[in-house]
């Protein structure tokens, strides 16, 4: 059976975000010891720890945690929208948990995005959404300078990211 046509497969990609961190959290279970002793691998899981402090470092500069709170608290508000954490998936959750991320969902899940804690989003490696989208607040409150190279460290983050995902997905072709 191809791995894209999968029920596991399905589950990583379309489930729900509880469905997706407990596969993430099997994989790790199957996996993890295996990845943890692949020097080459853990490597690439540095390099992306790496570019996800600097894209960290760059946020905090513009200071984008108020400013993201700020739309949180709104009542229509919540990280952009309320089904954010749909847009990660379990190889994502996983490689936060390669980068000992710490990820629990908050009760009620359709509330704002169910991944945020008491000190935002817990995720190093962060969704495609969140990566790519800059709101107009971001946008117009951030010199063009300032923007590139916000755009730039998301820009390599993502890179290494979807990397990383192509060698797991390399490794889950020989799962059952």
């Amino acid at each position: 059976m191809a791995l894209n046509t999968s029920p596991r497969f399905q589950l990583w990609y379309n489930g729900t975000p509880a469905e997706k961190l407990a596969q993430a959290r099997l994989l790790r279970q199957e996996i993890g010891a295996q990845l943890l002793a692949d020097a080459d691998f853990m490597g690439e899981i540095e390099t992306l720890r790496s570019h996800c402090l600097a894209l960290s470092t760059q946020m905090q500069a513009m200071d984008l945690a108020s400013l993201c709170n700020a739309c949180a608290a709104r009542d229509d508000g919540g990280c952009c929208s309320a089904s954010m954490a749909d847009n990660s998936d379990s190889l994502q959750i996983l490689i936060n948990l390669l980068l000992e991320q710490p990820l629990h969902l908050r009760e009620p899940a359709d509330s704002e995005c169910c991944f945020l804690g008491p000190t935002g989003c817990p995720f190093m490696a962060k969704p495609i959404f969140c990566l790519n989208y800059n709101c107009h607040h971001i946008c117009t409150g951030s010199e063009p300078a300032v923007l590139a190279l916000l755009e730039q460290r998301a820009a390599a983050v993502l890179s290494q990211q979807t990397r990383i995902e192509s060698l797991l997905l390399e490794r889950l072709r020989c799962l059952p």
